[in-house]
């Protein structure tokens, strides 16, 4: 009877341990540049190892789908085919899935450097005042979160679908200059410069508005958000977390000058009340002293 009992448990215990196991599925987006998506799998890896003490193992997966990111809101809407994603936050994702709000970027895509015609860059170089910016049409994709920002603040937005899209009017002479994140500004200049030779970062100025990046889950896993955010906290009470922010995004910091160029601010009124803007840690700032 009693190895009965014990074939039993054994058969049993490969069960038990995998409903115990924590399973992260990140997205798979191509949209992403490499310095972007290297530093959250790095971050994500560090704040559930650190985790691990307290919450036992997990598993790491990718999703196999890529995905654009109103296809992306649906999947994680049922955790099925994936269940965790680090996007620029907007009031539908806050509203739809479980956000953590600590920015995994310290707000640096809320940083925009615009790609040009390298030979409108004396008309840029001028640019001494905010008005003088706003006079400069840009433009943005029609679904994106920062583009009702700087609609509201007042500029002069030309709309397109896609990314690829938003190139061709550029390089058409549509608008002017198209404001990105650094990472994004660094990695499409070098993928879309052979189709237009004289497509070039612009030099000397830097736009801002609070646009914080979290992690979401789907909405009923709240113990893997709650993990996730256990070890999010344990990184920033130790310093890893600021160590991992500097060890891969100070190169892209320097590439682009951003300490050098004349920073524009603008307000962003479409954030939550629950954005933690007070919160100085979670936040980079150019100007501060390094």
């Amino acid at each position: 009877m009693m190895w009965r009992v014990w074939l039993l448990c054994c058969l049993l215990l490969p069960l038990s341990w995998a409903q115990a196991l924590d399973v992260y599925t990140i997205d798979l987006n191509s949209s992403k540049s490499t310095y972007n998506r290297q530093h959250i799998h790095a971050l994500l890896k560090a704040a559930l190892d650190a985790s691990s003490a307290k919450y036992g193992p997990y598993e790491l997966r990718t999703s196999p789908i890529r995905m654009e990111r109103d296809r992306l809101l649906h999947e994680m809407r049922s955790g099925v085919l994936v269940n965790l994603s680090a996007q620029v936050t907007s009031e539908e994702w806050e509203r739809s899935l479980i956000p953590i709000r600590i920015p995994v970027d310290k707000g640096l895509a809320g940083y925009r450097v615009s790609l040009i015609d390298s030979r409108n860059q004396p008309r840029f170089s001028q640019v001494q005042t905010l008005a003088q910016l706003k006079a400069l049409p840009l433009g943005a994709g029609r679904q994106w979160s920062s583009t009702a920002v700087l609609e509201q603040a007042g500029f002069k937005v030309v709309q397109g679908n896609s990314q690829a899209g938003l190139h061709s009017m550029l390089a058409a002479e549509r608008f002017l200059h198209f404001p990105r994140g650094l990472d994004e500004a660094i990695y499409e200049q070098a993928n879309n410069v052979a189709a237009f030779p004289t497509l070039a970062l612009e030099r000397d100025l830097v736009l801002y508005f609070p646009l914080p990046r979290y992690f979401f889950l789907a909405r009923g896993q709240q113990h893997l958000a709650q993990r996730l955010e256990y070890g999010l906290q344990l990184l920033i009470d130790d310093g890893r977390f600021d160590r991992i922010f500097h060890e891969y995004y100070d190169d892209l910091i320097a590439r682009v000058g951003l300490r050098q160029r004349r920073v524009f601010a603008i307000a962003n009124p479409f954030l939550t009340p629950e954005t933690p803007l007070s919160n100085k840690a979670y936040w980079y700032d150019p100007l501060a002293k390094p």
